[in-house]
């Protein structure tokens, strides 16, 4: 089984303020969820070649972690520690965006 879990306090922090100003809705809640369990459950290599998920790698300020789509512009921003059997997330977005935030590390 793998561990889930957020990378930092701030992005834990950002998934709270979407869910409180409701620019995540219940169905993107409950489709984040499945993705969590999919790949606690399954692992991420479950995720990766799936349409659904529209998994993939990251590139420039983003290298080293993945993409997965839960909407069609939101993104679940990861990256995988395999060593510890770990995946932290360090960013859900309701946008399709990749920018890293000024001044933030991911």
């Amino acid at each position: 089984m793998w561990k889930v879990e957020f990378e930092t306090i701030e992005a834990q922090d950002e998934v709270e303020k979407l869910k409180q100003d409701r620019k995540l809705t219940k169905a993107d809640q409950a489709i984040i969820a499945a993705w969590i369990r999919q790949v606690a459950f399954h692992g991420p290599e479950s995720i990766q070649g799936n349409y659904k998920w529209a998994d993939h790698e990251l590139e420039n300020d983003w290298e080293g972690y993945r993409s997965s789509s839960f909407s069609k512009q939101g993104r679940i921003i990861y990256r995988i520690e395999e060593k510890l059997i770990r995946v932290q997330i360090a960013r859900i977005t309701n946008e399709h965006n990749y920018k890293k935030k000024e001044g933030k590390k991911p």
